[in-house]
């Protein structure tokens, strides 16, 4: 979070520098990935940013990739699918890779705008979740945190360092969840979830449990934190999951053992490793749920 509200901050001061120093005269900078990884679920290609010319136009043209830009001020038009679209500050557009579209600046307030390219398999599917197609190519807000995105890429692609395409996925998936709040603040439409309400929250209640497992649960503590009463929770989780929360719990931890008592591991270590501080306590139950004891399970696995 730190980096992230330096890097806004960064942002802001050298959008202020280079103001003072170029005094509106129309610039481009622009950096390209140093070490893209070939064939990548999502290979983000160059990012950059610009004080355009009055009217300045691009188009009419095709892409072959993702290209979003983010206004930061100034005024223009986009065109996409014979829909004309009007642009100021805080808003973005999205050309779609083979759409045809064309986009040009005010004639006495031009754009000024960053951008960022991308193509991959997965770009596809974070466009969708963010409600965003060729019928719907402009987000209005979000434009903040996209922004402060944006130059964070530019600026490791800058540095030409190795872990470059990790850190800039890491910004495009900030940049991502800012344009799908602004464009879809009420979430996606109940046609699209593939998951029911009460499916979700029974998935994100065992999720609590597996991330857990390994120390002391308490039930009325999972309720709390996932905002539910103790009983709503454990009857809804029956009702999606078949078992209370408690018998999963068990059965989560019983599998984990299972697995850790084919490592050379003493029977403490793999009663602490799964959440019981009392070993004899964990062997009556493993006894319970298997059916034989830790010790039996193990030189059974010997034979076999």
């Amino acid at each position: 979070m730190d980096e992230f509200v330096g890097s806004m901050e960064f942002c802001r001061q050298s959008e202020a520098r280079e103001e003072e120093g170029k005094l509106r005269k129309p610039f481009t900078v622009t950096a390209v990935h140093p070490s893209p990884r070939p064939g990548g679920a999502l290979n983000i290609l160059f990012a950059g940013h610009s004080q355009t010319e009055p009217e300045h136009r691009m188009g009419p043209q095709k892409l072959d990739y993702v290209l979003i830009h983010t206004v930061m001020e100034g005024a223009g038009w986009f065109r996409c699918r014979e829909r004309h679209y009007d642009l100021g500050p805080g808003d973005s557009f999205v050309i779609l890779p083979d759409e045809l579209h064309t986009y040009q600046a005010d004639g006495e307030r031009p754009w000024r705008y960053r951008w960022i390219a991308f193509r991959g398999p997965d770009a596809e599917r974070w466009l969708a979740a963010a409600g965003i197609d060729a019928e719907r190519p402009v987000v209005r807000g979000g434009n903040g945190t996209a922004l402060a995105a944006m130059a964070a890429v530019e600026r490791c692609f800058r540095r030409k360092e190795w872990t470059a395409d990790w850190e800039a996925e890491g910004w495009l998936r900030l940049a991502f969840a800012a344009w799908a709040s602004a464009n879809r603040p009420e979430g996606p439409p109940a046609a699209a979830t593939a998951k029911s309400v009460a499916a979700a929250e029974a998935d994100r209640a065992a999720r609590w449990l597996q991330a857990r497992a390994a120390g002391a649960v308490s039930i009325a503590r999972m309720a709390q934190e996932l905002g539910y009463h103790r009983t709503h929770l454990t009857k809804l989780f029956r009702a999606e999951l078949g078992v209370s929360p408690i018998r999963y719990l068990q059965q989560l931890r019983m599998e984990r053992a299972k697995t850790l008592l084919m490592e050379p591991l003493r029977i403490e270590e793999v009663a602490l490793s799964v959440g019981y501080a009392d070993p004899l306590y964990f062997s009556k139950s493993f006894k319970k749920w298997v059916g034989c004891t830790p010790t039996e399970y193990r030189q059974q696995l010997g034979r076999s």
